[in-house]
C-alpha cells in the first residue's frame, strides 16, 4: 500500500530539520565554501523530485543521498588544472586539495583544516556529522545509507588518521614548552 506524495509543507519542514546536517554533509564533500550551493542544488533536485517520495517516509536519509550524488557530481566538474600541486589521494572520492575548508572561519588551524581535507570524504563526513552535527552513528548510517558499524568505522579510521597527522604538531609543541 502505497502512501501520498509529500506535501509542500512537510517537505519545507523536513529541509529545515535537516538543513545542518545536509550542509555538514555537503561541506565534506565539496568544501565549506560551496557547501551551501550544493545544499541549494540538492533543494532543486528533491524539490522536482518530491513525488518519489511518500509522507510520513525517512525523507532525511532521501536528502542526504541527493547531497551526496549532487556532491559527486560537482566533483566531478570541478577538476584541479595539472599546474595545482595535489597530494596522493588516499581513496577515491578524496576531494581535491583546492577545496579546503576555511581554517579562520572554522577556528582551525592550517594544519588542522589540512589534515580534515586529506580524509577520505566517507570519513571526513561521518566524523563532521558525528562531533560537529551531534549524530548518532544510527542517524550517520542512514545518513550515509551504510550500516551503523561502518558509520562507527569511518570516524574511528578519521580519528586515528587526524591524530597521526597532527601527532608532529604535537610533538613540537610539547617540545617548546620543555
Amino acid at each position: 500500500m502505497s502512501s501520498a506524495p509529500i506535501g509542500a509543507d512537510e517537505f519545507t519542514a523536513a529541509f529545515a530539520r535537516h538543513g545542518r546536517t545536509l550542509w555538514l554533509l555537503a561541506a565534506a564533500w565539496v568544501g565549506r565554501g560551496d557547501a551551501q550551493d550544493l545544499v541549494q542544488e540538492a533543494a532543486r533536485v528533491a524539490w522536482q523530485k518530491r513525488h518519489e517520495v511518500s509522507a510520513g517516509s525517512q525523507f532525511g536519509a532521501y536528502l542526504a543521498q541527493i547531497v551526496r550524488h549532487v556532491g559527486a557530481n560537482w566533483r566531478r566538474k570541478v577538476r584541479p588544472t595539472a599546474t595545482e600541486a595535489q597530494p596522493e589521494p588516499f581513496a577515491r572520492d578524496s576531494v581535491p586539495t583546492l577545496r579546503l575548508f576555511d581554517a579562520d572561519r572554522m577556528g582551525l588551524s592550517d594544519e588542522v583544516a589540512a589534515a580534515l581535507q586529506s580524509l577520505p570524504a566517507p570519513q571526513r563526513a561521518a566524523l563532521l556529522l558525528h562531533v560537529v552535527g551531534e549524530l548518532s552513528f544510527a542517524e550517520i548510517a542512514e545518513m550515509l545509507e551504510v550500516n551503523e558499524n561502518t558509520a562507527t568505522s569511518h570516524a574511528r579510521r578519521a580519528r586515528v588518521a587526524l591524530r597521526a597527522a597532527l601527532a608532529p604538531l604535537a610533538t613540537e609543541a610539547l617540545r617548546r614548552t620543555l
